[in-house]
């Protein structure tokens, strides 16, 4: 049984990859020469929200366990707030395309160090979507660093 703060962790964790899909759209919006890049990540951020909520549905089947660790459930807030705040700043100018990139690709590298994905102990046929988001989060933070390196 989860408790109180694993469920407000795997809520925040949504929508934390929500709001990464939000965040895209309005970098593409505001930052039109890189469209396919921020369609690629749009389109995977919404994929990467819903394979988060399946695994915390699973986890009252059973199937999935979520071990909390380092991740705490205000520091996952705490993400989430920021890139509120980034879409208000967004939508009022204050972003070049090189700071919505490195503002991008900061956020796509805190997940990865913070292995947000890693605390999900997952039954073996359901590793291949958890390996997606790992390995979907690693990707989108080399090609937007891909992006970042051509501006230099």
């Amino acid at each position: 049984m989860l408790e109180n703060y694993q469920i407000k962790t795997l809520m925040l964790i949504h929508e934390l990859e929500k709001s990464l899909g939000e965040m895209y759209t309005i970098f593409r919006e505001l930052f039109p020469e890189y469209n396919n890049l921020w369609s690629l990540l749009i389109k995977e951020e919404y994929g990467h929200s819903e394979a988060v909520r399946k695994l915390y549905k699973m986890t009252y089947e059973g199937k999935v366990l979520f071990r909390e660790g380092n991740i705490k459930p205000e520091g996952v807030q705490s993400v989430v707030d920021y890139l509120k705040t980034v879409h208000d700043n967004a939508r009022l100018g204050r972003y070049t395309t090189e700071k919505a990139l490195i503002i991008a690709y900061d956020v796509e590298r805190s997940i990865i160090e913070k292995d947000i994905f890693d605390h999900f102990n997952v039954a073996p046929e359901l590793a291949n979507m958890l390996n997606i988001l790992i390995i979907g989060t690693k990707r989108h933070a080399e090609l937007i660093k891909e992006k970042i390196d051509k501006l230099k």
